[in-house]
Parts: C-alpha cells; sequence; structure tokens
C-alpha cells in the first residue's frame, strides 16, 4: 500500500473480515496482566492484554477489562464484585501461559509466583510493575466479552521491572528507542 491510499474490506465476507481484524489486532503491542480475585465465590486468576484506563478525573479513578464471556474468572469476579489487575514484568512469561490455561488447572494457578494479597484481600503478584485493586462498578457484555469496569481503591508502581508485552502472537519485551 502507498501513501494516499486506503483499505477496505469486503464486509459481506464476514470469516475474513475477522481473520483480517485478528491479523492486524495481532500488529498492536499490549502490556499482559494476570487479573485476579477472591471472595465468597472463590479465588481465580486469568491472564489479560483488553486492559485499559477510562478516567482518572472522578471520585476513584477507573479501569476496564474484558474477558470472554465464558471464562471461568469472569464469572467468578462478577460475583466477588472486586479484581485486582497485576501487571507482569518482562521475565514472566511463565506466568502469563500459566494463567492463560496452557500450563496449569485453574486450581494451580497460584502455586507459582511470589503472591500476597491487598488491603481487600485480592491475591496480589509482589514482583508485578504496576498492581491496581479495584472494586467492580460496573459491567457490560459487548460481543463475546464481558467488559468490566473497576473502581481502582489501591494502585502501586514500580519502576525497576519492566512489563512483558504481547506482540504478534509472542511475548516480547520493551525497547528504548
Amino acid at each position: 500500500m502507498t501513501q494516499g491510499q486506503t483499505m477496505t474490506a469486503d464486509f459481506d465476507d464476514t470469516e475474513q473480515l475477522r481473520a483480517g481484524f485478528l491479523d492486524a489486532m495481532a500488529r498492536a503491542a499490549n502490556t499482559v496482566f494476570v487479573v485476579t480475585t477472591d471472595g465468597p465465590a472463590g479465588k481465580a486468576g486469568v491472564t489479560v492484554t483488553a486492559m485499559s484506563s477510562v478516567s482518572a478525573d472522578v471520585d476513584r479513578p477507573r479501569l476496564l477489562i474484558c474477558l470472554h464471556h465464558e471464562s471461568s474468572t469472569a464469572q467468578v469476579i462478577r460475583a466477588n464484585g472486586a479484581f485486582c489487575v497485576n501487571m507482569l514484568g518482562e521475565g514472566d512469561a511463565g506466568l502469563a501461559q500459566r494463567f492463560a490455561g496452557k500450563t496449569a488447572p485453574d486450581a494451580d494457578r497460584f502455586a507459582e509466583g511470589n503472591w500476597g494479597v491487598t488491603r481487600a484481600g485480592l491475591p496480589m503478584l509482589l514482583s508485578a510493575p504496576a498492581v491496581f485493586d479495584c472494586a467492580l462498578s460496573e459491567e457490560t457484555l459487548v460481543g463475546t466479552h464481558h467488559v468490566l469496569f473497576g473502581a481502582v481503591h489501591e494502585a502501586h508502581a514500580r519502576e525497576d521491572v519492566a512489563p512483558l508485552l504481547y506482540n504478534a502472537r509472542g511475548y516480547a519485551r520493551p525497547e528504548g528507542l
């Protein structure tokens, strides 16, 4: 494609559009997180890249995460009403795989990593570059995913650990320009 050209897609071919969308999204570099919860509905966690700041200019800062509607962790978070977003460090690819369900069943996911708890009692990765402890403030279902909004009650950041990234269907580390 040269400068000035536009890309168009045949919107009548849903599968082709979906494949093109997924390929294009794979080019976006995203930070990798493990979202955890604990409470009356149980303890759970899952790897996500769909996390974003929503607003810092409200009574409590807000962020959002997106989880597939069939995710068992999504159901537990919704029932517990709280979640903790743990940014993974550049050396945590194994932990990302573990919480993505690639190497460990749900019950064994927390057997690896240095875990503590937030003031609200949620699992917090102590080596994380950043942690956000959230109360579930609202949710909506969009297509196949729950969009869960969290009111942040606690946030921590470290500058001595670089974040783990996911890009082009693989893990990466940030490099300065």
